[in-house]
């Protein structure tokens, strides 16, 4: 006589499949609009199906990775070998890009939170896990043989100089807010995660500064290529983002400017509610924030009375 889970899979079949399926569907369906609220927000059922296909593929990409990063930095003439780690988290995409993209997952955590709190908390803490003495997280998890095979040699090795906007500060906001709203605020959790983040925070500062106080500059971008008019800064996440023709160590970079703002303000919210010293965070935070500053880094005005058209 079959026992067990064997004989349970094997007696789910025809009908009692569909029927279960139907359940399930019609479960997921309630709980999709009771987390979104789509229906209530005026969306047609066309574009909440789309909504709903997209969130299952999204949730459905979640995986866990096991294996090592090749990596290099200025002081090695060769790559090597991460050590060994394990990563749960989305991914892009499961057919093209079926690996962990940091920029990518802050991003994806924002829909996941409000989905299952503890799902976002599982993902952060693992790439959190990644950091290393210095703060850095390669941005491109390709964890072994079987990651590289999908991936253009040119694009395997992850230099220690290189960021990715920092979009898990986006999560921590996210995360934080849901815990307010509900009064259940997770101490334990933010106290494990805060020095990671405090570290990260501290790498972005020390090594994506520019030369100016308040400037932020993203590096990688090549100086030396002849095959593009515009050199792609694949670290911002906005590869073909127009930026300075010729990259050079005094430009400087709004987007990185507005993403140390947010990571400011999280930092600092992050420390009060820890009861930790939050004064550098707020004071940072207050300078980035301050439209004068950001103005008389960033705004041409004379470029801009004189008409020209600029691709922002």
């Amino acid at each position: 006589m079959e026992t067990g889970l064997f004989s349970t899979v094997m007696s789910v079949s025809g009908e009692r499949l569909s029927s279960a399926l139907e359940k399930k569907e019609k479960n997921f369906d309630l709980r999709f609009e009771d987390t979104f609220h789509l229906k209530e927000k005026g969306f047609n059922e066309s574009e909440i199906d789309c909504a709903r296909a997209a969130f299952s593929n999204l949730i459905g990409g979640i995986s866990y990775f096991f294996g090592q990063s090749k990596v290099i930095s200025r002081d090695l003439d060769e790559p090597v070998d991460y050590w060994p780690a394990e990563l749960y988290t989305g991914v892009p995409s499961r057919s093209f890009f079926p690996r962990g993209f940091l920029w990518d997952e802050g991003f994806h955590q924002l829909l996941v939170a409000h989905w299952d709190t503890s799902i976002t908390k599982d993902v952060l803490a693992h790439w959190l896990d990644l950091i290393n003495s210095e703060g850095w997280i390669p941005r491109e998890q390709i964890l072994g043989h079987e990651a590289r095979s999908k991936v253009p040699p040119e694009f395997i090795v992850q230099h220690n100089e290189n960021a990715n906007p920092p979009t898990f500060f986006l999560t921590m906001e996210t995360l934080l807010s849901r815990m307010e709203s509900e009064g259940r605020v997770d101490m334990e959790y933010l106290d494990s995660v805060y020095p990671r983040l405090q570290v990260w925070y501290s790498w972005f500062n020390s090594t994506q500064s520019g030369q100016r106080p308040l400037t932020y500059r993203w590096r990688g971008r090549n100086a030396t290529t002849d095959r593009e008019l515009n050199p792609k800064t694949l670290t911002s996440g906005l590869d073909d983002y127009p930026r300075a023709t010729h990259p050079a160590t005094d430009e400087y970079h709004v987007d990185l400017y507005c993403w140390m703002t947010l990571a400011s303000g999280v930092m600092a919210k992050m420390a009060d509610l820890l009861n930790k010293d939050s004064s550098y965070y707020w004071a940072t935070y207050r300078a980035l924030a301050d439209p004068r500053n950001l103005d008389s880094l960033h705004w041409d005005k004379h470029t801009m009375s004189s008409g020209t058209n600029i691709p922002w």
